[in-house]
């Protein structure tokens, strides 16, 4: 195989991808190593009108200032535009709890698109070549990764653009050397400690030994994975449409529907991927749904997911609900998007959204709790006394709507249970001299 030619090839690679036009003016994200470089040569070559940006992470002391002053006095030797930042990395990672690669990278990426809005660049250019690409496919793999990670980094992402992901780490080198392009090399590259450079040095090599256009080979398999993704979002778009249902708070989706799709637990991942439920999350509420476990519970971050017969209904998890004590009235409090109003009143009559109890029968301070287990009292029209998870039950309430209930009591009497019913025994009745007026009033933005 001959030497790739790097300025046709380059010049080739951005009019197909259609990356950015000649009149666009972009940002180079300029490390000082071989792959920025070469990438700024190739700019200069073609005279794009193009602007620098150089990261100082401080992760190599006396190297990343050598980094920064070589970056200097390159870009005044050439006259290029050169916007530079120092970044407390460690600092960053600690605080926030990641690795520094990880903290380089957010804070790198957040610099390049505030230069991008202040000073109006079409692109911001990064020098990830075809090594890089299949490092991050096998990358990918390892963590397990669909089809979209398996597609590897993207030539154009919105702003983001890799002009040189066509090019081995080798066409580079020769490049390099044989235009006599200055470049530092960055040490922490070969520190084995990071997982990329791990699989750069020893994983790669190894898979090269066996078939030496491995790097060819990853680079065409994520090509056809990144066609694959696209095609599946489009049939994930119309199974969406027939399993899945969106009102205000929750998302509801069709177990019994999906259970006859093949590979139904792939189907579900892809529908639950925006709450951040994982591959065996997945398998396990289809196992419950098909044990019959209706009410079996699947809690992530702040989303709980339940089964609820043959329905998936996914929603916030509320935070539990603080309790509250009524000295006296009238008293106004807020929870779950909803305040209620406690009033000594006379009657007006029954309406919805208002509840009625009769005042010489309570007890204060009134009590205001979520609902523990073992929780009862007397539904409205019953002189019986039945678990309070049993009338929710018969009541069809979902968990969600479960945990939004406000127990209303004192000691082990209940006297009602917002929004949903007053207890048979505080009724009011014929003989009732004085009311408790509770109102319930929903904000107007909910």
């Amino acid at each position: 195989m001959g030497k790739m030619n790097l300025f046709k090839e380059f010049q080739n690679f951005v009019q197909k991808e259609s990356l950015f036009k000649p009149e666009h003016k972009v940002l180079l994200a300029l490390s000082g190593g071989i792959d920025s470089m070469v990438l700024l040569s190739l700019l200069k070559h073609f005279n794009y009108s193009f602007e620098v940006a150089h990261a100082n992470f401080q992760l190599r002391e006396e190297e990343s200032t050598a980094d920064a002053q070589f970056i200097l006095q390159y870009c005044k030797e050439h006259a290029i535009n050169i916007h530079i930042k120092t970044f407390e990395t460690n600092t960053y990672a600690q605080s926030a709890g990641i690795g520094t690669q990880e903290a380089a990278r957010i804070l790198r990426y957040n610099w390049f698109e505030e230069l991008r809005i202040s000073f109006s660049f079409d692109a911001i250019l990064t020098a990830h070549h075809a090594n890089d690409q299949a490092e991050t496919i096998v990358f990918h793999l390892m963590r397990g990764a669909g089809s979209k990670g398996l597609s590897g980094i993207m030539a154009k992402n919105n702003y983001l653009v890799r002009p040189l992901l066509f090019a081995l780490k080798q066409d580079i080198l020769n490049h390099a050397s044989e235009f006599f392009i200055p470049y530092r090399t960055d040490s922490s590259n070969h520190k084995e400690k990071y997982a990329r450079n791990f699989i750069r040095h020893q994983i790669m090599p190894k898979m090269t030994q066996i078939q030496p256009a491995t790097v060819q080979n990853i680079i065409h398999s994520g090509k056809i994975m990144e066609g694959t993704a696209y095609y599946f979002q489009l049939q994930m778009e119309i199974l969406k449409k027939e399993l899945l249902v969106q009102t205000k708070n929750e998302t509801i989706i069709s177990l019994e529907s999906l259970i006859i799709k093949p590979h139904a637990n792939m189907v579900l991942f892809e529908l639950l991927k925006p709450w951040g439920f994982n591959f065996t999350q997945c398998n396990e509420i289809i196992q419950s749904y098909l044990n019959g476990n209706t009410g079996a519970t699947f809690e992530i971050g702040s989303y709980l997911a339940y089964l609820n017969r043959a329905q998936l209904i996914i929603g916030e998890s509320d935070n539990p609900f603080s309790s509250f004590l009524i000295q006296s009235l009238p008293f106004e409090f807020d929870a779950f998007h909803h305040s209620f109003y406690f009033s000594d009143s006379n009657f007006t009559g029954f309406s919805e959204n208002t509840f009625w109890l009769d005042l010489d029968l309570i007890k204060f301070p009134i009590q205001l709790r979520s609902i523990v287990s073992g929780d009862k009292f007397k539904p409205l029209g019953l002189n019986n006394f039945q678990k309070v998870s049993d009338y929710l039950i018969n009541q069809k309430v979902s968990l969600p709507q479960k945990k939004r209930v406000i127990v209303v009591h004192n000691s082990d009497e209940i006297y009602a249970l917002l929004p949903l019913q007053v207890s048979n025994d505080f009724k009011v009745t014929n003989n009732t001299k004085r009311f408790l007026k509770i109102e319930q009033k929903k904000e107007d933005n909910v």
